[in-house]
């Protein structure tokens, strides 16, 4: 069986290790912990309120459709007092073909820790530079963005 990440740990993850334990959490299928990740008012608990009814979906869709094989942070921002950005990479294997893309992951500081509320990604191709020297205005300055 899987080891599974207590959910406890979450309180104490400062925003650039949430992005990273999530992407663990998705790479052992550990779907509660992402859930649980989420902030109260993320877009994504609009179509999953129930951590069962997510639990069950993610492993009948996601499990096992792809695989995560890196996740880089390149930067992270304090946009107010209870909100960071963090700008990461992603690099995503799934059915063969190798996807890697720039995401801007917006966290939300609440009584329990930080929690992901939403994002935004784009093919890591549109850059030319090194992935520490996207800037989020060079991120945001985009028609490709897709949010989530």
């Amino acid at each position: 069986m899987l080891q599974k990440f207590d959910r406890s740990s979450l309180k104490s993850l400062e925003p650039k290790d949430l992005v990273l334990a999530r992407c663990e959490a998705f790479r052992r299928n550990d779907f509660e912990f992402v859930f649980f990740s989420y902030h109260a008012d993320a877009p994504f608990l609009q179509a999953f309120p129930d951590c069962r009814d997510y639990v069950q979906y993610a492993e009948q869709t996601l499990q096992d459709a792809f695989t995560i094989n890196a996740c880089r942070v390149a930067r992270a921002r304090q946009v107010a007092a209870d909100e960071v950005q963090v700008l990461f990479m992603m690099e995503i294997e799934c059915e063969g073909t190798v996807q890697k893309t720039m995401e801007l992951a917006c966290l939300k500081r609440t009584e329990e820790g930080w929690r992901y509320h939403s994002g935004a990604k784009r093919p890591l191709e549109e850059f030319s530079c090194p992935i520490e020297d996207i800037a989020f205005e060079d991120f945001l300055d985009s028609k490709s963005l897709v949010f989530f």
